[in-house]
């Protein structure tokens, strides 16, 4: 019953447990101990011994006469520069384009080195040994000096040069000195910027377009890129020509481009500033300055490059080429992604979102749309427009391994075996199907000690069907729909009256898709149970826009009964009789909406909040209400088995505040409540909450914290015990940037989980309100993050700072020992 994450490994120290005996196992772990510490320090001494004996290589002895050995930068010096918002960003790209980096670089900062610059004492070792040996430890391993000469500064102060023109300081200038070390064949680089002025823009005017472009641009002038006093900054000026560009192709120029218009700036009249005109040449063509509207629309669906089309099938909206005895695609697919139809208006925006959208299905390895004028006539206005789209192959097949670490001292592997299938009935479907299989070492980082040795395991299977869009079986088939349309607007007609006009279909940012999945799993405990769970589940997601995005779940039905279980579990409900009734068998029919507000992408400081409403076995119990049944009578069945019936709710907020480019603050608050009432006295074990972990409050483990103040007597029972119906948590994550991809962190994590009613089997943890504060536990750490530009490493070192438990230590401060209040996470992702 142990929830588990593929996403991250825990390693970190247990507490100490105040019940736990010693006996001869503890001994021979002792001893086991301290075999291990003598291997480390053996291990040790011999490492220090080895990078002392690299030390002692000299690194300037393969160094030329005359040449020096590049050893760095010093700070740049920045001088005569104006405080605005404009120099930061400047700055941090000049200190790109000056930037050389020395042998032993550290994360690509070219002032930091390592003091073990290993590549270059294997370079001057063996550079000079002629052997095939010595060739191959220069090649595999060495690294070859960094010279003066190669340093070439003059190329970077001209490159710097050039970029202070194109960021508006036409008067800057930057020098350099080499900075002489106190080893005669080592030299330091220092360069000195004077930015000197910063130019701006005084205004900024339109000309020579004609009359209908130039009333298209002053319709849009809320959303210029460009504004008086703004820097005259050659990217910024870049960015509202291409403003233009797009807003004109947005609107039906198709052939307008960026060069179809040009700056002008004349310097002369105000003093350090530019008056600006974008004016559009002479030489452009009639075909740039026309409207142009869609013509034709051919599909080719090709199974490979350069395959020919035999068949064809024609629709009211386009025509579709393809090989074999029907379309391999259907129509509905190709009719909900094409945002364009015959008779639009040509948009740059719609063109980009149909090859998002049809990109997005997954079916293709490739797609390319061409556009081209229906005729050679020099008044033609129509474009005709192709979609050649390649199939990707069919089928996947993948296997994933995992090494998973838990709390409980269980330690194993996990295998996954999946396909997935493309297309599955020609809808865009996706079809997969997953086996996962896990098997666990109990092993003496127990406290319990005769669970030592004792193996658990954990197999099951999945499969679910994606569809690219809402399916809703009490929708009117779109036949059928376009029938009563044709025949209303007869009857109009007939009648005189002008018809309706059609509603517009809807859109939506992504598209959105229904799923529909079904898993079983059987989890085996040895010496407690053996328990199987049975789910299946319909859920649809959509995003009307890109702030806000649902996912609905109608019908979310699991079942889950012990198949076996032991003496000791059943000595372990008489100890905690609430896992009586919240690991019980039982049907949980669950209904669930989730809705998550983002901020827009530009936004410096945005806000994710998603929130969560679940609900079991409502209208399940309102059926037997309609029969008589009262609403609090317990023991009512669903196919002679028991169900749950709670309500819950979730929340997640979290707020970024950048401080610079590269560098912020986060605050995240999740809290969550779960009412079991009616027909459960307790929630489901599987619904409950619990904190600690990578994610959470990382100064502990996994269920190291709660319910309450409550502290289990055996830590290999916190998995059960330790799990609470009200949640409160909060984090507060300085985020800086330290050098290249390297990022730093330093939080302070607090929360609990809590029982809604007294347990006696676990004292002091019912949520209460005027002492949830103390009740919270507080952990602080710092933490290293590592940016690989597709998924962020982490590590993140965590210590307590307060339990809410007895400890025998008085004031906030509480842990008895510092070497029990420590956890230390490796995880993917960043913690929220």
């Amino acid at each position: 019953m142990e929830r588990k994450s593929n996403q991250y490994i825990v390693v970190g120290e247990k507490r100490a447990n105040p019940y736990k005996k010693e006996d001869d196992t503890g001994r021979s772990t002792l001893n086991g101990i301290q075999n291990a510490f003598r291997n480390v320090l053996f291990a040790g001494i011999f490492i220090c011994l080895l990078l002392s004996v690299l030390a002692s290589c000299s690194t300037t002895n393969a160094i030329p006469d005359g040449e020096h050995l590049y050893t760095g930068m010093k700070t740049t010096q920045y001088s005569n520069y104006e405080k605005n918002n404009h120099f930061p960003s400047v700055q941090e790209e000049l200190d790109l384009v000056l930037a050389t980096t020395p042998n032993g670089s550290l994360f690509g900062s070219p002032s930091l080195k390592s003091p073990f610059p290993i590549g270059l004492w294997i370079w001057n070792a063996f550079s000079p040994d002629t052997t095939g040996f010595g060739r191959w430890m220069t090649r595999a391993f060495g690294s070859q000096p960094v010279l003066m000469s190669h340093v070439a500064p003059d190329l970077h102060v001209t490159v710097g040069e050039n970029l202070l023109d194109k960021r508006g300081y036409f008067n800057g200038k930057i020098t350099y000195k080499e900075v002489p070390q106190s080893h005669p064949k080592k030299m330091k680089m220092q360069y000195f910027v004077d930015m000197g002025h910063l130019w701006t823009i005084d205004s900024l005017q339109y000309t020579n377009f004609p009359p209908e472009a130039d009333s298209l641009i002053r319709s849009d002038s809320a959303n210029a890129v460009i504004h008086n006093g703004d820097p005259f900054d050659v990217a910024t000026l870049e960015g509202e020509r291409q403003r233009i560009t797009t807003l004109f192709r947005d609107n039906g120029y198709y052939y307008y481009q960026n060069n179809d218009a040009s700056y002008l700036a004349d310097t002369t009249l105000v003093p350090g500033k530019a008056i600006m005109r974008l004016q559009m040449a002479d030489s452009v063509s009639d075909k740039s300055i026309r409207k142009w509207r869609i013509g034709e629309i051919t599909i080719n669906l090709q199974r490979n490059f350069l395959e020919e089309l035999h068949n064809q099938r024609k629709t009211r909206n386009f025509t579709i080429n393809y090989n074999g005895s029907r379309s391999p695609l259907r129509t509905r697919v190709l009719s909900n992604d094409l945002q364009m139809r015959r008779g639009d208006l040509y948009s740059l925006e719609k063109y980009q979102e149909s090859l998002e959208k049809i990109n997005a299905t997954g079916l293709f390895t490739s797609t390319n749309f061409t556009f081209a004028p229906h005729d050679s006539t020099d008044t033609c206005s129509i474009l005709d427009m192709t979609l050649d789209a390649i199939f990707d192959k069919p089928y996947d097949f993948y296997v994933e391994a995992y090494g998973r670490g838990k709390t409980t001292g269980k330690y194993g592997p996990e295998l996954v075996v999946g396909l997935t299938k493309r297309n599955a009935f020609r809808g865009g479907e996706l079809l997969n199907i997953r086996l996962h299989g896990a098997y666990e070492w109990i092993t003496n980082r127990s406290d319990d000690d005769e669970m030592a040795g004792v193996n658990d395991y954990e197999y099951g299977a999945e499969a679910s069907l994606q569809f690219p869009r809402i399916v809703n079986p009490f929708q009117v088939p779109p036949r059928i729909r376009r029938a009563r349309i044709r025949r209303k607007r007869e009857e109009a007609l007939a009648r005189g009256e002008t018809p309706l006009a059609p509603k517009p279909r809807r859109k939506y940012f992504e598209t959105p898709m229904t799923t529909l999945s079904a898993s079983v799993n059987v989890l085996n405990r040895s010496r407690y149970f053996k328990r199987h769970v049975v789910s299946g589940e319909l859920a649809y997601s959509w995003m009307p826009n890109e702030r806000n995005s649902f996912i609905f779940k109608p019908l979310s039905l699991s079942y889950e009964y012990m198949h076996s279980v032991t003496d000791r579990f059943l000595t372990l409900i008489n100890d905690i009789p609430y896992l009586e009734v919240s690991m019980a068998d039982q049907f949980i029919p669950k209904a669930s909406l989730q809705y998550t507000y983002q901020s827009p992408m530009n936004y410096a400081n945005p806000i994710r909040w998603w929130t969560t409403v679940s609900e079991a076995s409502n209208v399940l119990s309102a059926g037997y209400a309609a029969f008589g049944e009262k609403w609090s009578e317990r023991n009512k069945t669903m196919f002679k088995n028991p169900f749950a019936q709670f309500v819950k709710l979730e929340t997640n907020f979290t707020k970024l505040w950048t401080l610079s480019s590269k560098t912020s603050i986060a605050a995240h608050v999740n809290g969550g409540v779960i009412w079991a009432y009616g027909n459960s006295s307790f929630a489901p074990y599987s619904e409950q909450f619990f904190v600690g972990g990578a994610n959470s409050i990382r100064a502990f483990n996994v269920r190291e914290i709660g319910p309450g103040k409550y502290i289990p007597e055996f830590s290999t029972r916190s998995y059960v015990e330790q799990t609470g119906e009200v949640k409160i948590q909060m984090n507060l994550e300085y985020r800086p940037h330290l050098i290249g991809n390297l990022y730093g962190a330093a939080f302070l994590d607090a929360g609990n989980v809590w029982t809604l009613h007294n347990d006696d089997g676990r004292p002091g943890s019912q949520f209460k309100f005027n002492n949830f504060f103390k009740e919270l536990a507080f952990g602080t750490g710092v933490g290293l993050r590592y940016d690989l530009g597709f998924f962020m490493v982490r590590v993140d070192w965590g210590v307590g700072l307060h339990v809410p438990y007895e400890t025998g230590k008085s004031g906030f401060y509480n842990i008895d020992r510092f070497r029990d209040a420590q956890a230390l996470h490796f995880a993917i992702g960043m913690p929220f």
